[in-house]
């Protein structure tokens, strides 16, 4: 792997742009890919594209493969699994692998006392199904989310979201509050968070009791933001929050999709704050990218009367593979490992912010990290970074990278440093310009 990457074809040239043209002319124009390759393999955090081009994915696959691709462990697993019973439906009958992957995720959930699960086929559904289940439980309706927020693209969850994309088909927007995202490092307020006393906080809980009086089901927040970028959240904010929903009698829905498991250090990004809610929801990333969507909750909280949601979703094969990426994690011991790198590439992107000068910033937690251009155009530094050889992850003004857990650290160090000389160039250019 020392001559990785390696960019020995025009990645659409070829049999890759014959199949570029076919998807074109088959697929919905709203169905865009963040690379214009076509994947022949994905081994770790390597990709092969069809035209003998080889990359170093920074993305994880844009956050569904937490173990880059193809690890012989999940592999396994997913093959038994489908010699001894397919995809036989979770409907029809009882499973050993459902109430075993339920077992794994009750040691760790963030959850107050004891926790029930729902499976279903993506993230998105999960939320959208635990706004649901907010609004029935409590007997209320309004939903609190936050500006910047993408939750998924289907019912509540569309409804909730409200990123830099253009609205999925004009979601209906009812029962549904919208309240700026905050930034601890760069309060809107002006406050500092060690002396602020969540006065964001303070202010979404007057808008809630100005607008929807008694009748707040839930909110619904990613603890790290992510839509924009990564946001900064300090423990006293986090506190604050939680006490707030507590104080209003609503739940907290937590969108755990792209966060977990282990990406940000911690098993759930909530466990850095040590923080406890109601509901938390998983994705793909859970399953190594197999389409899979969890709901944990509180006992009480998913009190759904039989047939209100009919556990179709979850197939065996997510499941089973679900199984061992948690097990390759504790194992191998990926959480201490991707704190510890994680500290690394944030005290060399903070190096390189600190020698690119004002205009730059880096921030970040375990392997979920981003360097942000003030105002700046970062599409054609993406771009020029994918001609190169390397696949990093665009959101907004900022580059978001999220290695492989378990990436090897010469293999990533060559992306960081092409990612470096990269950013070095780009903003030499936007000076000169």
């Amino acid at each position: 792997m020392r001559d990785i990457p390696r960019i020995s074809k025009p990645p659409t040239s070829g049999k890759a742009g014959e199949l570029i043209s076919r998807d074109v002319d088959l697929m919905s124009r709203s169905y865009r890919r963040a690379f214009p390759l076509v994947v022949k393999r994905v081994e770790g955090p390597v990709v092969e594209d069809v035209n003998g081009n080889w990359y170093i994915d920074l993305t994880s696959g844009l956050g569904l493969l937490p173990l880059g691709g193809n690890h012989p462990d999940v592999v396994k697993a997913v093959r038994d699994q489908l010699s001894e019973l397919s995809l036989y439906n979770p409907a029809a009958a009882h499973h050993e692998r459902i109430g075993e992957l339920a077992e794994e995720l009750s040691r760790i959930a963030p959850i107050r006392g004891d926790v029930r699960f729902v499976f279903c086929d993506s993230g998105g559904e999960a939320v959208d199904l635990a706004i649901r289940a907010a609004r029935w439980h409590s007997g209320r309706r309004a939903i609190l989310s936050f500006i910047g927020e993408y939750h998924g693209s289907v019912g509540e969850a569309l409804a909730a979201s409200t990123d830099l994309k253009p609205r999925r088909l004009l979601a209906e927007v009812s029962d549904v509050l919208y309240f700026p995202a905050s930034d601890c490092e760069t309060c809107p307020l002006g406050l500092r968070p060690e002396k602020c006393g969540a006065r964001c906080v303070e202010e979404m809980r007057g808008l809630v009791e100005a607008v929807a009086p008694g009748d707040l089901a839930g909110i619904v927040f990613n603890p790290l933001g992510l839509g924009r970028g990564i946001l900064a959240r300090s423990e006293r904010y986090v506190a604050g929050l939680l006490g707030a929903a507590r104080d209003l009698r609503a739940l907290v829905v937590a969108d755990e999709v792209l966060t977990a498991p282990a990406r940000t250090g911690r098993w759930f990004a909530l466990d850095r704050w040590n923080a406890k809610v109601d509901l938390v929801c998983l994705g793909a990333a859970l399953a190594s990218g197999l389409p899979i969507g969890v709901i944990a909750a509180r006992e009480d909280v998913l009190d759904l009367e039989p047939g209100m949601h009919e556990q179709s979703g979850g197939n065996v094969l997510s499941i089973a593979s679900a199984i061992a990426t948690l097990r390759v994690i504790r194992d191998e011991g990926l959480i201490e490992r991707g704190e510890r790198i994680g500290r690394r590439i944030l005290r060399r992107l903070r190096d390189l912010v600190d020698e690119l000068g004002a205009g730059w910033r880096a921030r970040g937690v375990g392997m979920l990290l981003c360097l942000e251009a003030a105002g700046g155009d970062v599409g054609t530094l993406v771009s020029e970074l994918f001609r190169v050889g390397l696949l990093v992850w665009r959101m907004g003004s900022a580059i978001l990278l999220a290695p492989p857990l378990n990436i090897e650290e010469d293999l990533l160090d060559r992306g960081l440093e092409l990612f470096e000389e990269k950013v070095r160039e780009f903003s030499r250019l936007s000076r000169a310009s």
